[in-house]
C-alpha cells in the first residue's frame, strides 16, 4: 500500500524538512504523524510541532515539552511559543547590550518590551525553530506548523531580512568608510574593524543560507491539507501559489482530508463537491491524496494509525 510519504519522492539529503501546512481544524497534526510514522521506517525521524493548538499534546500524550519518543522510533518535540519570545527577547537585549554598550538600562528595558510586543516576533521564533531544525542529526524533520498566515510570513521572513539588512550594509559600511577618511586625515590610527558591520555580514549569510534551504526541493518540501469544504480549499489554493511564486517551490504532495464515504456524501448532498475538489487537486500536475473521515473524532495516536488503510495516494 502506497503512503503519504512514499509520495514526497525525498532527496538524499539530511535533514531534510517536511513542512505539513494548512487552515486550522483540517488535521495538519493528523497528517504530519501519519508521515512521521512512514518516514521513521527510512531514518531518524523528529516530530516538530510548532501549533499552538498543542493537538499534538493530546493525539500522543505527550507529558511535557522535551523531546519524547514514541511508538515507531519517531521523535516528536512541542514548542511553546510564548516560552520562546521571552528567550528571543532576551537574545536580543544581550545583541544591543554587544552593539551599544553605552545604552542605559532604562532604555534597554523599554526596546526589549517593544521588540517582545511587535508584530512578526512570533514568525521570528518559528523561523528560528526551522533553523534548529535543519541543523540537526536527524534524517527527516515533519513539521506541524501554526495557522497558513502565520506559516507563509514565517517561510517570507529570511527575503525581508535580507532587503533590510542589505540597506543597513550599505549605510554602515559609508559610516565605516567616512570614519576611515577622517581618521587618515588627521592622521590618527585607523581601525577599519566595525562591530556592528561584522555582525551585519554575519547575519546576512545565516539568512541567505537558511532561504536557500527552504526554497530548495533538496531539503525541503511542502504538504498541503484541506478538507473538501469551500475555506480550507480556498487557502489549499493561496498556499499554493505562495509557494510557487513567493516562495519558488512547488509542493510535493495535497491532501484533502476528512472525505467522506461516498454513500454517506450522497445522503448528505456534497458528493459532487467532494469530487470536484478531488479532480481540482489532481489538476495541479502533483501528487495529491485523499483521506477517508474515520466516522468519528481524532483523538490518539491509535485513531490515526487507523486512518492508514484509508488513505488513497494519486500521482
Amino acid at each position: 500500500m502506497t503512503g503519504l510519504a512514499d509520495s514526497l519522492e525525498l532527496r538524499e539529503c539530511c535533514p531534510h524538512l517536511v513542512m505539513v501546512i494548512g487552515k486550522g481544524g483540517v488535521g495538519k497534526t493528523t497528517v504530519a504523524i501519519l508521515i512521521a510514522l512512514e518516514l521513521s521506517r527510512k531514518g531518524k525521524t523528529l516530530l516538530l510541532s510548532l501549533d499552538p493548538a498543542r493537538h499534538i499534546v493530546k493525539y500522543l500524550g505527550l507529558s511535557r515539552e522535551d523531546l519524547e519518543e514514541i511508538e515507531g522510533g519517531v521523535h516528536v518535540k512541542y514548542v511553546s511559543v510564548e516560552k520562546e519570545v521571552e528567550k528571543i527577547t532576551s537574545k536580543y537585549a544581550d545583541l544591543i547590550r554587544y552593539l551599544m554598550p553605552s545604552l542605559s538600562v532604562l532604555n534597554l528595558d523599554s526596546v526589549v518590551d517593544v521588540v517582545k510586543y511587535s508584530p512578526g516576533v512570533e514568525e521570528e521564533v518559528l523561523l528560528r525553530k526551522l533553523e534548529e531544525a535543519l541543523g540537526s542529526s536527524y534524517h527527516y524533520v515533519v513539521v506541524d506548523t501554526p495557522p497558513t498566515g502565520v506559516t507563509i510570513r514565517t517561510l517570507i521572513l529570511p527575503r525581508l531580512y535580507l532587503m533590510w539588512l542589505d540597506r543597513l550594509i550599505e549605510i554602515r559600511e559609508r559610516i565605516v568608510s567616512l570614519r576611515y577618511v577622517i581618521a587618515r586625515t588627521t592622521g590618527r590610527k585607523v581601525d577599519v574593524r566595525d562591530r556592528a558591520l561584522l555582525k551585519l555580514y554575519e547575519m546576512r549569510s545565516e539568512f541567505k543560507n537558511l532561504d536557500s534551504a527552504l526554497s530548495s526541493e533538496s531539503r525541503s518540501s511542502y504538504v498541503i491539507v484541506a478538507t473538501p469544504e469551500p475555506l480550507p480549499m480556498y487557502e489549499l489554493r493561496e498556499t499554493y501559489e505562495f509557494l510557487k511564486k513567493k516562495l519558488g517551490v512547488e509542493p510535493s504532495l495535497l491532501v484533502l482530508n476528512k472525505v467522506l464515504p461516498e454513500e454517506l456524501a450522497a445522503k448528505l448532498g456534497v458528493l459532487d463537491m467532494q469530487r470536484s475538489y478531488l479532480e481540482e487537486l489532481k489538476s495541479f500536475g502533483v501528487s495529491c491524496a485523499v483521506i477517508e473521515h474515520l466516522g468519528r473524532p481524532t483523538e490518539s495516536i491509535h485513531d490515526i494509525k487507523a486512518l492508514r488503510g484509508r488513505v488513497r495516494v494519486f500521482k
